[in-house]
């Protein structure tokens, strides 16, 4: 008895409710990109090799197969625009004796599984002072995407946040 009692009990449903409202739309998101923006103080940079300064970051998004056949994109935030490295940029400097100096300096990039690597080369190779405080955004894409996307320009950090709906961080 007690056993038919308790199929009985189990096997009964009530009516069901009215379904509720939906849920606000959450953002799209999109797994096959990273990115985020790396602050490099002048402690970090360490001269290399007596030709530049260079700084390693460590970047878990990047696995063996976004090095082998995926983007990965730095950018380098100078006066408030974002360019794409490698990037040469020129100035002039007021030397000692009066005179004024002209100068570029280079940056190039180099990766490799779970990092980048940041070189910033000196027209003179003068290991004198290092670099000073920047931000670099670094963005890793999927290579079937980044290949799909054919018509984004790449060197414009604008295009690439619009294009992969990237967050600021």
């Amino acid at each position: 008895m007690a056993l038919l009692a308790v199929i009985a009990m189990a096997s009964c449903r009530g009516p069901r409710g009215p379904e509720g409202p939906a849920g606000p739309a959450g953002q799209d998101g999109n797994a096959n990109v990273v990115s985020s923006t790396v602050t490099v103080y002048p402690n970090n940079w360490y001269f290399d090799n007596n030709t530049s300064w260079r700084v390693d970051i460590e970047y878990k998004a990047i696995d063996a197969d976004i090095h082998d056949y995926g983007a990965v994109l730095v950018y380098m935030n100078q006066e408030n625009t974002w360019r794409q490295l490698p990037f040469t940029f020129y100035y002039s400097q007021n030397l000692q004796d009066g005179s004024v100096g002209y100068f570029s300096s280079s940056l190039e990039v180099s990766t490799y599984e779970e990092g980048v690597s940041i070189f910033w080369t000196e027209n003179d190779f003068y290991d004198g002072y290092r670099p000073e405080q920047h931000d670099f955004k670094i963005v890793v894409i999927a290579a079937s995407l980044y290949e799909a996307r054919s018509d984004v320009d790449y060197s414009d950090y604008e295009a690439v946040k619009r294009a992969f709906q990237l967050e600021e961080k």
